[in-house]
């Protein structure tokens, strides 16, 4: 093989993500059609067609007002972790950025 041709990119890992519409948690789409907040229970798959179905199935949760703004993120899988491959992703699956004890409590009146 010539030094400058390039290898085929393997095709991507991904899952589902979007946000609780009640909190407005981080949450992924697991196998059984739930949402969890917790990555190495989304379901995953490599496969484009199985991707446009989970994405679909995620769309049936926005109409039913559960989730907003799903999409998919790009995986890897690192001894049987998965691990978030864009900056933007390792954040939002690391959880909040601004500590509970931060938040400005309710104004009563």
């Amino acid at each position: 093989m010539p030094q400058n041709a390039k290898t085929p990119k393997a095709p991507a890992l991904k899952a589902v993500t979007a946000n609780r519409l009640r909190e407005g948690d981080v949450v992924y789409l697991t196998g059984s059609g739930l949402w969890s907040p917790w990555l190495n229970q989304a379901a995953v798959s490599d496969d484009a067609a199985v991707q446009e179905a989970l994405l679909q199935r995620a769309e049936a949760d926005v109409a039913a007002r559960k989730i907003v703004a799903p999409y998919l993120v790009e995986l890897a899988e690192v001894d049987g972790i998965l691990r978030p491959l864009s900056t933007r992703e390792i954040i939002r699956a690391a959880g909040p950025t601004v500590r509970a004890d931060y938040r400005t409590a309710p104004l009563v009146a």
